[in-house]
């Protein structure tokens, strides 16, 4: 990912995280769907996750530069959650949209989130990182929720189109401990 979009990122994400149960989470206020084909109860959220969550919240509802159009989280099962987010601002004078698709999943071990990593399709993909602490794109969010950087990290992405022709996507998977991030990024100017 050039200067140019991680800039536009930082700036116009912070951090993100998304899912699917029929639960929405906007202002720390819980709602779930209890409609057909919806889960009986709520899950009991892993509280690392449930941790991920909050600080990224705070991360994109604090970050100034941006306004907040949407902030969607829904969580799959205990070890599962789905975060979307559409911020808008202004990068260099130039106003743009960033939508955030973003699923972390918890794994009982490092390892098994290691074999997971492993067996993801990574063709089209580079290693971008495996220095959380310099690692502008984590923004600091799993260190802030765990109280520790991560002692396994590796970062994997592609990017397609570009913010200079108005439209840029970027596909993500990040290991973080046994923490699986995987993220779609979308902006447009």
């Amino acid at each position: 990912m050039g200067s140019l979009a991680i800039a536009v990122c930082i700036t116009l994400i912070a951090a993100l995280v998304v899912g699917a149960s029929g639960c929405t989470n906007i202002s720390n206020t819980n709602t779930c769907n209890t409609g057909p084909g919806a889960p009986s109860t709520s899950p009991t959220p892993d509280p690392v996750l449930e941790k991920i969550v909050n600080v990224t919240q705070q991360h994109v509802y604090g970050n100034s530069s941006v306004t907040v159009q949407a902030w969607n989280v829904t969580w799959n099962n205990d070890t599962s959650v789905t975060i979307l987010t559409t911020v808008t601002g202004s990068f260099n004078g130039t106003n743009a949209t960033a939508s955030d698709n973003e699923t972390l999943l918890s794994f009982p071990a490092t390892q098994d989130a290691t074999n997971f990593l492993n067996a993801f399709d990574k063709t089209n993909y580079s290693l971008t990182s495996t220095n959380y602490s310099s690692d502008v794109s984590a923004s600091g969010t799993y260190g802030n929720a765990t109280g520790h950087v991560p002692s396994v990290y590796k970062d994997y992405s592609y990017g397609e189109g570009s913010i200079l022709t108005g439209s840029y996507r970027e596909y993500s998977i990040a290991q973080l401990d046994n923490i699986i991030e995987i993220a779609k990024i979308t902006i447009t100017v």
